[in-house]
């Protein structure tokens, strides 16, 4: 490289560093950038002596970029800056390409580090971490900007998304909180917060259970043991066993007593509510508060009052319908029906009828002023509904009606029945360990679980199909795809050929899929998974069993 090229480039990196914009909410972060997100057509992957030799430049343009400005002024004059600033100028092929590497080579050292940190090499086809690519993707398919200034502020929100979404969750959770101005903290980053951390909880789950397992018998009271796992200075049992647990409150979890008397984690919804109660909006602290186990009802009877239900309806309504891609949105469709079931047929023990079953004036008043306030909620339709039943039955509330209550509720609101959550990629360790001894013995034995979690046998071998197509390992894909009568497989050559001219997206399904629900047909012989999407549609895929083992059917999911 000759000097004046290096001087350039010098110049232009030490302008990178200039005017960094400061965005303090991710949701602002997001809008920027999407406003000139194009398809992606390309992806510029450096190699790792280039990435080093990068983050060298890098470097010295920092130092570069200190010791220039903290020279003083050379110019003799107090005068104000020229309008035509090196932040106006035209910006040139070079300096696009030379921040399309920066960020390049930014998102892949961040995506390194964390898969160092959670000790697994797949860490790309976590949603989170999908985010933060396609972030990558969208600013690598800009082909121009007005200004210098458009080019750095760009490339720095980028980076703040990558910051975000290509880290642990205690690091999103102090980011969040630092880069947060007027001490207001918006609903989408904390909604992220814990989403990140419900990705990552089957990870867990399956390490906890293989390490808590051999301590089990050390635990005399379960409460007195669950206290003990939550105190800052736990000790008990082997290294290992004690650094995951140290781990897995660092992380954001929090040890539970299950009521099945064993020990569980759930995500601290506490530490949320702690550092950011005074800023969040009063629907996500109702959603906190019911993460956290505040109860509505005991022994049959309301625990809180008519209008407090009302106002929790109100505010569920609220979260479900702002925020449809929430990954425990099922949850919280379940939560909301609840309520509003409660709140037009009442309890047991806290009853809304006389002795013969007529709903009381005073409650048939609650509804209308319910409709007159909440003119334009979907939970108003319900009601209304409701009402006009009640008084077809003379408002005598009858046990058909009870039951028709749910067929009130819209699609938009309902709980999806049947379904299971479920993250499809990336595998556990667990199954990582029998993809890779399966491979190589195709013993059957090494299917037979028992698995972390939700996972069936059925589901753990259609996602390690799964994972075996989007790694391109079609010869595992071969493998796991069934082969008995009635199959009319090709050779694996065909079968190859197949799917690369299919051009299945399985990453994409991974990342929109939230539960599974399956049906047996044929005496168990048969099985077809259902994958429920955030947005309702769903992917089939069908599985067969072969010696007593699922496998695939072949063209399932093609």
């Amino acid at each position: 490289m000759d000097d004046k090229l290096f001087e350039e480039q010098m110049k232009n990196l030490k302008n990178s560093y200039d005017q960094m914009s400061t965005i303090s909410s991710v949701e602002k972060i997001v809008g920027e950038v999407k406003e000139a997100e194009k398809p992606y057509k390309r992806k510029v992957k450096l190699t790792l002596p280039y990435v080093a030799s990068f983050i060298g430049v890098l470097f010295i343009a920092g130092l570069l970029a200190t010791q220039l400005l903290t020279q003083p002024d050379n110019t003799g004059t107090n005068s104000p800056p020229a309008k035509n600033t090196t932040e106006n100028q035209p910006v040139t092929a070079n300096d696009i390409e030379t921040a399309m590497n920066e960020i390049r080579g930014y998102y892949e050292r961040k995506v390194d580090e964390l898969e160092e940190e959670l000790g697994i090499k797949d860490v790309e086809q976590y949603g989170f971490v999908q985010e933060a690519k396609q972030a990558v993707q969208n600013f690598e398919n800009r082909t121009s900007f007005k200004t210098q200034n458009e080019l750095k502020n760009y490339t720095n929100n980028v980076k703040q998304i990558i910051d975000l979404r290509v880290s642990l969750p205690n690091e999103e959770f102090e980011l969040i909180r630092s880069i947060t101005k007027d001490n207001q903290v918006g609903d989408e980053e904390i909604i992220k917060y814990i989403e990140k951390l419900e990705y990552l909880k089957e990870r867990y789950t399956d390490r906890w259970e293989h390490l808590h397992q051999p301590h089990q018998a050390q635990i005399a009271n379960i409460t007195e043991y669950v206290e003990e796992l939550n105190s800052p200075d736990f000790n008990r049992g082997s290294k290992k066993y004690i650094e995951l647990v140290e781990e897995m409150k660092r992380i954001g979890y929090i040890f539970i007593d299950n009521g099945e008397g064993t020990v569980y984690f759930k995500i601290n919804y506490t530490k949320v509510s702690e550092a950011f109660r005074n800023q969040m909006s009063e629907e996500l602290k109702l959603y906190l508060d019911i993460q956290q186990g505040a109860k509505i009802a005991s022994d049959a009877a309301l625990t809180i009052s008519r209008k407090e239900l009302e106002n929790q309806i109100i505010l569920l309504e609220e979260i479900i319908i702002k925020s449809p891609n929430f990954t425990d949105l099922n949850a919280l469709k379940l939560h909301y029906q609840q309520r509003v079931e409660i709140y037009l047929t009442g309890l047991d023990n806290s009853p809304i009828i006389d002795d013969q079953g007529i709903v009381n004036k005073e409650v048939q008043n609650e509804f209308e002023k319910f409709i007159s306030a909440y003119p334009n909620s979907e939970t108003t339709k319900i009601v209304k509904s409701f009402m006009s039943r009640l008084k077809d039955q003379n408002n005598q509330l009858t046990p058909q009606l009870i039951i028709e209550v749910e067929t009130l509720i819209p699609a938009n609101l309902k709980v999806i029945p049947n379904g299971l959550s479920v993250n499809l990629l990336p595998l556990t360790d667990q199954m990582m360990e029998i993809y890779n001894s399966y491979k190589e013995t195709e013993n059957n034995q090494l299917l037979g679980g028992p698995f972390a979690g939700n996972n069936t046998i059925e589901l753990v071998v259609a996602r390690m199909y799964m994972y075996a197509l989007v790694t391109e390992d079609y010869e595992m894909a071969y493998i796991l795809t069934y082969k008995g009568p009635g199959a009319d497989v090709p050779t694996l050559e065909q079968f190859t050929s197949e799917i690369k001219e299919a051009e299945l997206n399985i990453q994409k399904l991974s990342n929109e899929v939230k539960m599974v629900n399956w049906t047996y047909t044929q005496d168990g012989e048969r099985v077809e998974h259902t994958y429920i999407k955030q947005n309702g549609d769903t992917a089939q895929l069908k599985l067969r069993l072969e010696d007593g083992v699922p496998k695939v059917e072949y063209r399932s999911l093609f």
